[in-house]
């Protein structure tokens, strides 16, 4: 029975005996979370986040592909690693294939803000056919009963990947598919199958500072198949103090898109993207929508990078501090370190009072730091929640990520602050070095 109109060769996939297939899932907001295309990237965010996406290509056809995205990164700061689980579903024609992988990554700091991320990523691929919604050129065609009647396959999958960043900076390579995974599906005597191609994915862009409000995002992937076959796009987007931006992009079919976003509240961002193809192409396969969603966990409540709703967030103490009632009332503005170790110990908290600080790159040094959070609040927070326990914390802003850390010192050398982490453990949790410079 005709239960479709799509052809074919519209999905690009052919089942001719034993043939080679092509199936690669096309992101346009790739920018938005680089580590769907190279989980390597997963080692450059300071806390953990989901990301979920949803794209359709060419919605004047039936059958068109989809692809159905959720990534997740779990950041571990202090051992210099991060893990990720990643999950996509590509429906294309008559096809589902569900792509499920673990990531493990590490991080290499190389200095001068520079940091270089290895992972390998380790999964499953597992496909299965709706061969009522192919279109039948023999309606008794032994191969499209073959897909019919076999049970979903199921095949394991190998994914490596580098990423290299700085503040300015971003670059990555990815290869996947690596075993070259084979499909097979039989009926009696008859059999269909294919090779899936390796994919590799390749990724560069510049943050550059147009001023304070304005940031000029140009962004470039190239994605190869069987390092034959070559697909790039290549997008410039506009940021407003990185709550909304509006870009532009293109690829080599000559398909124009624009896209937009905004950041409705601190860790949540939300992005559109719409293309249509050019020419001819238009009125025959339709525009291109994609939906993309980039949640903090901290935005759920949850940890960035340890427990607590931030890092450092459930400081507890080892009891030595003054009682409340001990503490008398003393009112101070502190705007640096200095101001709060003048301001002095033994005073009631509320009386400090902690202004916004500018969004600066910080004083060089070695910062022995107990938290990450991502609104300048929760960092207020703490710190007094350290000062209660007889600990001199303060703040500082990093653009890199746009997050602030508390610190309970700053060392010139990162052996001097090697020996401040010895001395500040029994007292501070999860302490560990922030290196900031020039």
């Amino acid at each position: 029975m005709r239960k479709s109109i799509f052809t074919l060769a519209i999905s690009g996939f052919t089942l001719i005996g034993s043939t080679v297939a092509q199936m690669g899932a096309r992101i346009d907001q790739f920018y938005l979370d680089r580590s769907v295309l190279i989980p390597a990237a997963i080692g450059e965010s300071e806390e953990g986040y989901a990301t979920i996406i949803y794209n359709k290509l060419f919605t004047d056809i039936p059958g068109s592909p989809q692809h159905t995205v959720l990534n997740m990164a779990m950041p571990l700061p202090q051992q210099n690693t991060s893990f990720g689980l990643y999950y996509m579903k590509e429906n294309i024609a008559f096809s589902e294939m569900h792509n499920a992988y673990a990531t493990y990554d590490y991080r290499i700091p190389l200095g001068s803000d520079i940091n270089l991320n290895l992972a390998v990523s380790a999964g499953v691929l597992s496909q299965n056919f709706d061969a009522t919604k192919a279109v039948y050129y023999d309606e008794n065609d032994a191969k499209i009963t073959a897909l019919m009647f076999s049970p979903p396959v199921v095949r394991a999958d190998l994914r490596a990947s580098l990423y290299l960043s700085s503040e300015k900076f971003y670059g990555g390579f990815a290869v996947s598919r690596l075993p070259q995974p084979h499909f097979d599906y039989t009926y009696y005597n008859y059999a269909a199958g294919y090779d899936l191609q390796t994919q590799a994915n390749a990724l560069i862009g510049y943050n550059a500072t147009i001023d304070d409000d304005f940031t000029l995002k140009p962004s470039f992937h190239l994605n190869m198949y069987n390092w034959d076959y070559l697909y790039f796009q290549g997008n410039v987007s506009v940021d407003f103090k990185d709550v909304v931006w509006l870009g532009f992009g293109m690829n080599n079919l000559f398909q124009l898109g624009v896209n937009a976003g905004f950041k409705p509240q601190d860790d949540i961002l939300v992005g559109y993207s719409y293309t249509v193809p050019d020419g001819q192409q238009r009125g025959l396969l339709g525009p291109m929508h994609e939906f993309t969603a980039k949640i903090g966990f901290s935005a759920l409540g949850g940890g960035s990078r340890g427990d607590g709703d931030d890092i450092g967030s459930d400081f507890d103490g080892d009891g030595s501090a003054m009682m409340e009632n001990e503490r008398t009332y003393k009112e101070a503005i502190a705007k640096t370190y200095e101001d709060m170790v003048n301001f002095g110990l033994g005073h009631d908290s509320s009386g400090i009072k902690l202004p916004p600080i500018p969004k600066l790159n910080p004083e060089p040094g070695h910062y022995l730091v107990s938290g990450l959070h991502s609104s300048e609040e929760k960092a207020n927070e703490q710190i007094k929640q350290f000062y209660m326990k007889d600990v001199i914390a303060f703040k500082f802003y990093d653009m890199r990520n746009k997050s602030y850390y508390v610190y309970v010192k700053r060392y010139n050398s990162e052996k001097e602050a090697n020996k401040g982490e010895f001395y500040y453990e029994g007292s501070v949790p999860r302490v560990w070095v922030r290196e900031i410079h020039k």
